[in-house]
């Protein structure tokens, strides 16, 4: 990547297929790359795009889960459905597609993946 302020083209991304990116500055300060007229992309799912997979019911029931998960201490996916599965938490008016449809929709819960990591003392 190289950047020359002198001549005013912004950053350029040289690829390794000998192909360069170049990314110039808007009015505001922020690089962007302009795509248009060329072949690949690259694409950002977005939970919009996501949500319309789902009928208004499902990603209602959806919605529901993730706050259960929240509620119950931010278990894994997996422990989580065994949960509902196994009727575990009383009461629960969720089923293991909404927690599988919620994972598609908005990705996973952060609150499930922070933290799960121990530290190891390492070997001099």
């Amino acid at each position: 990547m190289t950047y020359d302020s002198s001549n005013g083209t912004g950053f350029v991304v040289h690829k390794a297929d000998g192909t360069c990116q170049v990314f110039m500055p808007s009015s505001k300060g922020l690089f962007f790359s302009d795509v248009k007229g060329h072949i690949a992309h690259v694409l950002i799912n977005t939970v919009d795009k996501n949500k319309n997979k789902y009928t208004v019911r499902q990603y209602s029931d959806a919605c529901k889960a993730r706050p259960i998960q929240d509620t119950i201490g931010w278990p894994a996916t997996d422990d989580h459905i065994k949960y509902v599965e196994n009727g575990l938490i009383p009461n629960c008016p969720i089923k293991k597609e909404d927690i599988v449809h919620v994972e598609d929709i908005f990705g996973p819960n952060l609150g499930s993946l922070k933290g799960k990591m121990t530290w190891k003392n390492q070997k001099r």
